[in-house]
């Protein structure tokens, strides 16, 4: 897996540049008054030095190596990196109808029963912490104004 993790730094390098270069164009704020630039900044150095790490570990560690050809060979692993594209793509277009708290929970859901294969009693519990956890940071101590949905949760 040398290889693949190598490419792997590399384009996540290359999305951490271009996340801090529009971060850049955005006003940066300050920390006691962050602007729209501030946390998109600090995110891409964050995932620029974890991707820098992950280049000089793959590159230094003595290991089997992996090629890219094998990689893209594994169709259960694509299946899957597809449904996690098809709920992201459903959670940004039903978030405003349904609601923080609802989709976050199905998106959870989903994520923990039919891509990591958990049980469903594990499934409710680990979404419903997270869907609340989420809101209890977000909504409560942050006061960040999540979509609400049709219900009005």
């Amino acid at each position: 897996m040398k290889k693949v993790d190598q490419w792997s730094g590399i384009v996540l390098l290359i999305i951490a540049v271009l996340i801090c270069w529009g971060a850049g164009t955005l006003p940066y704020g300050n920390i006691h008054n962050p602007g729209p630039g501030f946390f998109p900044l600090w995110l891409g150095i964050i995932l620029g030095v974890l991707s820098i790490g992950l280049i000089v570990k793959t590159t230094t560690q003595k290991e089997n190596v992996g090629y890219v050809k094998e990689f893209l060979s594994e169709k259960i692993r694509w299946v899957k990196v597809f449904f996690v594209i098809i709920a992201l793509i459903l959670y940004g277009i039903l978030i405003d109808y349904l609601g923080f708290l609802i989709i976050t929970f199905l998106f959870m859901a989903f994520l923990l029963r039919f891509v990591g294969l958990q049980s469903w009693k594990t499934v409710i519990g680990w979404a419903l912490i997270g869907s609340i956890g989420c809101y209890l940071i977000f909504e409560v101590l942050i006061k960040l104004r999540l979509p609400k949905g049709f219900l009005g949760v």
